[in-house]
């Protein structure tokens, strides 16, 4: 495997649908997922393939807004258009599809989206620790099986729940192994080079071939580790990512930062570690559907009310990567991650006393020399920092 990737995000797309298309054709069933709170568990339980379909790209957006209003978060755009417009080609492909009600745009937008597609939109308890939150989660948990048992025309038994628990714990399971090595300082390689990988494996219609994929992945950087082969020096910024992840698409805020002399060595929140480190722990006669619940309501998306839990996470993983700043990314009109960016900054700047960057964009170039200006004064005041003191 080569750190040097060079595929687009529709390359990736385009392989992994020629691999669907094969596996449709021995019987095998995709489900589309729109987000962290689906459970997987249920869809291999179901002996079918899991694909993620939300939209990272600006190309489909123009035609999202013959629909939609232009003042709607770029991800609810970019998912819709890539539907509507048959610019995805994984989209046609899914037999159904799992969504959650997790911010107003989204659920509006799945409104329009099940004209497209079968759908079974959960109802998602935004106040994760009242009483009543796991037994309205189990029911809707318990609902999606059902939909995907007669969508699919399967029945899904307890053993098959756990066979696609035992299945997810250990993807889980090799993706933290991967986030944990960038601890190393210096890096063994970029965040850049790093997202773009692990989205090109995470287009799998394999998911051992995927987990085979990751620990070999592993290993290649753990070897450049004891060849001490490195990215970069020691004395780079190292930088935490916090709020809306980065993929192959929708990296220009991560492009720039490495471009300016910082690099990303952990990533808490969409795609980040905090979403591969928390296993579904399964007692010898617990009830999976419940074991699974408890999981994803553990989920932390500022969706949730209060998201206490999101920020426990960034104290302890600022200490454990030995991060010099953070940077909070919210996609436009994310009311969500806007506002409890305010919440990050206190802690980031007056509890653990390091520099903070909040960053608002889309994913068009229009803003990208504005930001440029923005973060290189960020990594200058890391610099400075440091400076300070040594002397």
């Amino acid at each position: 495997m080569t750190f040097n990737i060079t595929e687009t995000l529709d390359d990736v797309s385009s392989n992994l649908a020629i691999n669907l298309d094969l596996a449709k054709d021995e019987g095998k069933k995709v489900v589309g997922c729109l987000c962290s709170y689906s459970p997987k568990e249920l869809i291999h339980a179901a002996k079918a393939i899991p694909v993620g379909l939300c939209g990272s790209t600006q190309g489909p957006i123009a035609k999202a807004e013959e629909v939609l209003s232009v003042d709607q978060c770029p991800k609810v755009k970019a998912t819709y258009g890539r539907a509507i417009s048959g610019s995805c080609p994984l989209f046609h492909l899914a037999d159904c599809i799992i969504s959650e009600t997790t911010c107003d745009g989204r659920k509006k937008m799945y409104e329009l989206l099940e004209r497209e597609k079968p759908m079974y939109v959960m109802d998602l308890p935004q106040k994760p620790d009242s009483d009543a939150a796991l037994d309205h989660w189990v029911a809707e948990v318990k609902a999606a099986q059902r939909f995907l048992e007669q969508q699919l025309e399967v029945t899904i038994t307890d053993d098959d729940l756990r066979r696609g628990i035992d299945l997810e714990n250990r993807l889980r399971q090799a993706k933290t192994k991967l986030f944990n090595v960038l601890k190393h300082n210096p890096s063994p390689i970029s965040g850049l080079d790093f997202t773009k990988i692990m989205t090109k494996l995470n287009y799998s219609a394999d998911y051992e071939a995927y987990i085979d994929a990751l620990d070999k992945f592993h290993g290649e950087l753990e070897d450049h580790i004891v060849n001490e082969d490195f990215v970069c020096d020691s004395d780079r910024p190292r930088i935490l990512w916090t709020g809306l992840g980065n993929s192959l698409g929708c990296s220009k805020v991560l492009e720039i930062v490495e471009e300016s002399g910082g690099i990303v060595v952990c990533s808490e929140g969409c795609g980040g570690v905090t979403r591969t480190e928390d296993l579904i722990e399964l007692g010898e006669n617990e009830d999976p559907i419940k074991a699974i619940a408890k999981r994803y309501l553990r989920v932390t998306c500022a969706c949730m009310t209060p998201n206490n839990q999101r920020l426990y996470d960034l104290e302890r993983l600022a200490a454990e990567f030995r991060v010099d700043g953070v940077i909070d990314l919210a996609w436009q009109f994310c009311q969500p991650f806007e506002i409890e960016s305010y919440r990050v900054r206190e802690l980031v700047t007056q509890k653990l006393n390091l520099p903070f960057l909040h960053v608002v964009t889309d994913y068009s170039q229009s803003d990208t020399e504005q930001l440029r200006v923005r973060i290189e004064g960020f990594l200058e005041q890391i610099n400075t920092r440091k400076e300070y003191a040594v002397g």
